[in-house]
């Protein structure tokens, strides 16, 4: 990929994945809505059957209290001091009907043992209209659920208990028990099956004492009413409020499967964005690490190309043709300068091989410590040319390890000749050894410009080299230290770099000693 179209792409995808999460967003606040419009409908025909429920059980105590009142008031409906209805029909097309209702409570209170009483009597007295739309065009007649309760006297019944109740206190009127049972049952109906809490307020709006503790803890919080009781004007006495303090809860446990796949759906987008900029970022920094490696191979090859060129030239010369010591030194000069270049190459290949698992190891017992001093004294010379030192302390009692000599070598080599390109000044170079249970360890520590903490892992990837300022300033195609991280894995062993900028580093091999 193309390295100048990276970051379109990248902002392409960017405002596309904005754009899709704002719409997964927006879709969830509008299904969650709609979830809570549910949610808010199916409390209110709890509420609704709740209240009628309510209102049914403080009826039913009257008809208790005063046995037989209905029938009473159905054997007399004809009699006018009892029951009296008018039908009216006026311009709007209602039908209005006005009752009128004198009730006598009669009461005998004895006031001697020779039975003599007082008679007492009670007369309670309501007037009140009840009014039936009518369709213009189409004569309307009451329900037959209405007739039946008004010839049967449920009707007087339930107005007389209105009326009667309604100087009540509401804790004479409403059994906490019961209207827990009863709102417990309604909601369960509608399928609701949250925790919630209830109080009934006054016509001021102000909590009475039927309410259980989750309503006095989450009062606060968005209620559901629904009016209770009215008077004979059908204004509000009581509200019946409900509180649901785990209803966000509640709404994601029953739509979980739905949410969760949303959110899944949302959470794999998220992570393909994730991977597919992370991979475009990675391909965009292998591609210029590319370069930069073609750059330094470049660099490393024409050193000696123009080497073997001038070495060339020189032999065609007649002088230097006719001079034997001068033929020799340029031949000698060719064949070193073009097996540096060989050495370049099969760098390359030993890494290919390796990334394809391609490359075995032919490990036998060997005497690594006799391994590392004859390394050490060939790599010493290179040192002391720059008048560095390289020393050696050799602590490890077995030294007897199955390696790979000629890949042991190589790694060893490698990260001595990083040691010594990476010190700046005169390099200080230390080699040693010792045993930890059963691991054989080398550490190779140096003095140089060390790394940046973040390095630290990038080290060992292909290509990667420190910057120093100057990509030619420090040869080497970034290949060493993956090689060498992969033969010390190849021998199921361990690297361990430790290093601090402008202090140093430390290279730590652990070989298994079997």
């Amino acid at each position: 990929m193309n390295n100048k179209f990276i970051p379109i792409l990248s902002v392409f995808m960017t405002i596309s994945l904005v754009v899709f999460v704002s719409m997964q967003f927006y879709w969830l606040k509008e299904y969650y809505a709609s979830l809570e419009q549910e949610f808010a409908n199916k409390v209110h025909t709890a509420l609704e059957n709740s209240a009628q429920k309510i209102s049914e059980i403080e009826v039913s105590k009257y008809n208790e209290k005063f046995k037989d009142f209905d029938k009473t008031l159905a054997s007399n409906a004809k009699k006018p001091t009892l029951f009296t209805v008018q039908q009216v029909q006026d311009s709007l097309s209602k039908t209005t009907l006005s009752f009128g209702k004198t009730i006598i409570e009669k009461q005998d209170i004895p006031i001697s043992q020779k039975g003599d009483s007082i008679t007492k009597f009670k007369l309670y007295k309501d007037e009140g209209m009840y009014d039936f739309k009518k369709n213009p065009t189409t004569p309307q007649i009451i329900s037959s659920i209405q007739s039946q309760d008004i010839s049967s006297g449920q009707f007087s019944l339930t107005e007389f208990a209105k009326f009667n109740a309604t100087n009540l206190p509401i804790n004479q009127r409403v059994d906490k028990k019961i209207l827990d049972s009863v709102l417990t049952r309604e909601l369960k109906t509608q399928g609701i099956d949250s925790k919630f809490g209830y109080g009934i307020l006054d016509k001021k709006n102000k909590l009475t004492a039927i309410s259980n503790n989750t309503y006095l803890d989450q009062k606060d919080k968005k209620n559901y009413t629904y009016p209770l009781f009215t008077d004979k004007e059908d204004k509000i006495l009581y509200t019946l409020s409900l509180v649901f303090p785990r209803k966000d809860a509640s709404l994601v446990k029953n739509n979980l499967p739905m949410l969760l796949g949303t959110f899944m759906s949302l959470l794999t987008i998220l992570g393909i964005y994730i991977i597919s900029i992370n991979y475009m970022m990675r391909q965009k920094k292998i591609s210029e690490v590319k370069t930069d490696f073609i750059n330094n191979m470049s660099h490393e090859f024409k050193t000696p190309l123009a080497t073997i060129s001038v070495a060339t030239d020189s032999l065609n010369n007649d002088k230097i043709a006719s001079n034997p010591e001068k033929v020799k030194y340029y031949s000698k000069l060719i064949k070193q300068e073009n097996l540096r270049m060989k050495k370049q190459v099969e760098n390359v290949l030993n890494m290919s091989k390796l990334e394809r698992n391609e490359m075995k190891l032919f490990l036998k017992e060997t005497n690594v410590r006799e391994l590392i001093k004859e390394i050490s004294k060939s790599f010493r010379l290179i040192v002391e040319e720059r008048n560095g030192t390289l020393t050696e302390e050799f602590k490890a009692e077995h030294y007897l390890v199955r390696v790979d000599e000629f890949h042991l070598s190589n790694a060893l080599i490698n990260l001595l000749d990083n040691a010594n390109k990476y010190s700046p000044e005169t390099p200080e170079i230390k080699i040693s050894t010792r045993n930890e249970s059963n691991w054989y360890i080398i550490q190779i520590s140096d003095t140089g410009m060390g790394m940046e903490q973040q390095n630290k892992t990038k080290i060992f990837e292909k290509f990667f080299r420190e910057e120093t300022g100057n990509i030619h300033n420090v040869k080497g195609q970034g290949l060493g230290l993956s090689y060498v991280k992969k033969i010390i894995e190849m021998h199921k062993g361990q690297i361990i770099v430790e290093s601090e900028k402008g202090k140093g580093s430390i290279f730590t091999l652990k070989l298994p000693i079997t």
